[in-house]
C-alpha cells in the first residue's frame, strides 16, 4: 500500500460494478457508485491503495451530486477522511473544458474541519504552442496559439499554508466545522462557505461577465446537431430548438457597454428526410459531450463486432462439413457462377 497517492481519473464514466461489490474492502466503509458515473468509484478505490493522503483532480460535480452519490460523499464527510475541496479556474486543461477541483483525502486529520479554497479568479494566463490533435496529416501538423490558465508557486504555497493552518481569509479560503457542512446539506461547494466581502462596485467588471457568457454559449456551440423536424419532434429534441430560437437577442444590450457577445448555434432543424448529423465545430480538442458520446459509441461498437464475430464463427461451423463432404464446390468455374 502506497503511503500518498495523486490521481486524475476519467470524468463521468460509466461502469458496471463487480459482483458483490459491497464486500470489498474499497466500497464496504462508504458504498458503491452507481452505474451512471464511476466518479466514487475511482474516489474509493485510490483510498484503499494509500496509507495517508489522497489528492484527486475530479469534475465539480463531485461536490453537488445528489443520489447514491451524495450518501456517498455523506459517509466519507462523516468518516472525516476529507480535509481541503480547492476549486481551480476554467481552461486550466488542454483537452477539455469541464469545470474542475481537487479534493485532498487524509486518513489521519487531527481535526474535524475541512478547508475550503476558491481560486476561480486567482490565476496567470499562459500561452502555449500546440499541435491539431484531431484529422488528417495537415490538420495535426498544424501548430496554433492556445491561451490556458495556470497556478503560479506564490498561490500554491498559500494553498497549502491554508490548509495546514486552517485559515479564514476572505474570498479565498474557510475552515469550515462538520456542523457546517451539516447545515449545507454535505454539499462541498466552497461558495457555500467562504466569506465574501462587499465591495464599492455593486457588479464584476461588463468585460467579465461577456467573457463568462461567451465562454458558456462556446461550450453550447461545440458540437452543433442537425436534425430532419419530424425527427427531431418525435426525440424531444424540437422544445430545445424552440428554446434556442426564443432566447432574446442580448447581443445590444453587451454593445450598450462596449462588450460583444457570440450567438448560440448549436441546433438547425432541417426538412431533409430523416437527417441527423453531429457536427464538432471546435478546432482545438473534442468537447466533453462528444468524449461521452464516443465512450458509449465505441462500447456499443465492441458488442457489434463480438456478435460478428460470433456469426462468423457459426457460419464456419456450419460451412466447413459441406466443403469436407464435397457438398459445396469451391472451383473457380463455380465460384463465378
Amino acid at each position: 500500500m502506497a503511503k500518498s497517492l495523486v490521481s486524475n481519473p476519467p470524468y463521468n464514466m460509466k461502469w458496471t460494478a463487480p459482483p458483490f461489490a459491497i464486500m470489498q474492502p474499497r466500497f464496504n466503509e462508504y458504498g458503491v457508485a452507481p452505474n451512471s458515473n464511476a466518479n466514487y468509484a475511482f474516489i474509493a478505490s485510490a483510498l484503499s491503495m494509500a496509507d495517508d493522503k489522497v489528492a484527486m483532480i475530479l469534475p465539480n460535480g463531485v461536490l453537488t451530486i445528489s443520489g447514491e452519490e451524495a450518501i456517498i460523499r455523506k459517509c466519507m464527510i462523516e468518516a472525516n477522511v476529507i480535509e481541503a475541496v480547492i476549486l481551480l479556474p476554467n481552461s486550466m486543461f488542454e483537452s477539455t473544458s469541464i469545470a474542475t477541483c481537487i479534493v485532498v483525502f487524509n486518513k489521519h486529520k487531527e481535526t474535524w474541519k475541512i478547508e475550503f479554497v476558491d481560486l476561480r479568479q486567482r490565476y496567470v494566463e499562459e500561452v502555449r504552442d500546440q499541435n491539431g490533435q484531431f484529422g488528417g496529416t495537415s490538420h495535426t501538423k498544424r501548430t496554433y496559439h492556445k491561451t490556458v490558465n495556470v497556478i503560479s508557486d506564490e498561490v500554491m504555497q498559500d494553498v497549502v499554508d491554508a490548509i495546514r493552518g486552517r485559515k479564514d481569509i476572505p474570498e479565498f479560503c474557510k475552515a469550515a466545522s462538520l456542523n457546517e457542512v451539516r447545515k449545507n446539506e454535505y454539499i462541498l461547494t466552497p461558495s457555500r462557505y467562504i466569506e465574501f466581502q462587499e465591495h464599492e462596485e455593486s457588479h464584476r467588471s461588463f468585460e467579465d461577465i461577456a467573457r463568462d457568457y461567451n465562454w458558456i454559449v462556446r461550450q453550447m456551440n461545440m458540437v452543433k446537431l442537425t436534425v430532419n423536424e419530424s425527427l427531431a419532434k418525435s426525440l424531444g429534441l424540437y422544445e430545445t430548438f424552440l428554446l434556442m430560437q426564443n432566447q432574446p437577442d442580448v447581443s445590444k444590450s453587451f454593445e450598450i457597454v462596449g462588450q460583444k457577445v457570440e450567438k448560440e448555434i448549436f441546433m438547425t432543424i432541417s426538412k431533409n428526410a430523416a437527417e441527423f448529423k453531429i457536427e464538432n465545430r471546435n478546432k482545438e480538442y473534442l468537447p466533453e459531450m462528444l468524449a461521452l458520446f464516443l465512450t458509449t459509441w465505441k462500447q456499443h461498437i465492441m458488442y457489434l463486432n463480438n456478435e460478428q464475430n460470433r456469426i462468423l464463427a457459426e457460419f464456419r461451423d456450419a460451412l466447413l462439413p459441406d466443403l469436407m463432404s464435397g457438398k459445396i464446390d469451391l472451383t473457380a468455374d463455380k465460384v463465378s457462377e
